[in-house]
């Protein structure tokens, strides 16, 4: 639609163009030759001669402005149709390249209209970012500020408690007498730990000495009851041999007593064992000294 219009427009401004040209031939005048010029000149000598160079200046460009349009004239007399259909074919050409310029143009200006609208819409998008961010660090900026301040605050506030508890502590003169008695009790306790631990060893180095030589002597006794024991029933044993060698009739009625006589003495001899393998009393009224003592 915008190349048809244009179009026509063109068409329509060289129409009038034509009609202009037309008009202005019919109202111009007839064109004046140089003879003419010259018999006028020569009709009025005073005249001419009064006339000023200014005045013959003007009819000589006038002239020759008659004599160009007279030549143009001519050309157009020389026009043919062929030369008009010539003119007209590149006349639509320059039309249709004028057109394919303009929609070039105007695709050019939509682009860049659009371009710029998405530009435009992009540094709106970009500055309000940049004023959220910008609020963001203004909100940030403030808290930081109140955290500095509050820190601040609460650093003096436990500065001032630090240092009335150290004037509280009069430079720690008690705590430090306090650590001292602990330490000499410890020093005194250490010292009686050794002792006692040097009482204990010798309590025990006394009680082992004692089992020693309570363990020999029941080994000792346990001896003398087997040798007692051993002698006792070979005695035993030999007054039975004779009896039966006397008495070989009897054998019968005495192997009862014999019997009763050797079980007899056999729970003689374990009574015996047992006392002497009889371990030593639970409690050694020595060795309660002793550890009462510990």
């Amino acid at each position: 639609m915008t190349g048809k219009d244009s179009h026509t427009q063109h068409r329509h401004r060289h129409r009038d163009r034509a009609k202009d040209t037309v008009q202005s031939a019919i109202d111009l005048k007839p064109p004046i030759s140089f003879d003419q010029l010259l018999r006028r000149d020569r009709k009025s000598p005073l005249t001419s001669r009064r006339e000023s160079p200014s005045q013959q200046q003007r009819d000589i460009e006038e002239w020759q402005v008659q004599q160009q349009i007279q030549q143009e004239r001519e050309a157009r007399a020389r026009v043919t149709a062929q030369d008009v259909e010539k003119v007209k074919a590149e006349n639509e050409k320059r039309e249709q390249e004028l057109a394919r310029s303009l929609k070039e143009v105007e695709d050019m200006g939509m682009s860049s209209t659009r371009q710029l609208d998405d530009t435009y819409y992009a540094i709106l998008e970009k500055a309000s970012i940049l004023r959220s961010t910008v609020a963001s660090l203004q909100q940030l900026a403030d808290e930081s500020r109140r955290m500095h301040q509050q820190f601040k605050d609460d650093s003096g506030a436990l500065e001032t408690d630090t240092r009335e508890n150290i004037d509280h502590f009069n430079n720690f003169e008690e705590q430090e007498k306090t650590i001292n008695e602990l330490v000499s009790k410890l020093q005194s306790s250490k010292d009686e730990t050794n002792k006692l631990n040097e009482r204990l060893e010798k309590a025990r180095t006394r009680i082992e000495t004692y089992e020693q030589k309570q363990e020999a002597h029941r080994a000792k006794r346990r001896k003398q009851w087997h040798a007692i024991g051993g002698t006792l029933l070979g005695v035993l044993l030999l007054v039975v041999t004779v009896l039966l060698l006397r008495h070989r009739r009897d054998v019968t009625e005495q192997m009862g007593v014999v019997g009763q006589k050797l079980a007899a003495a056999g729970d003689v001899i374990y009574g015996a064992g047992s006392s002497l393998t009889k371990p030593s009393p639970p409690e050694d009224p020595y060795l309660r000294q002793l550890f009462d003592e510990l």
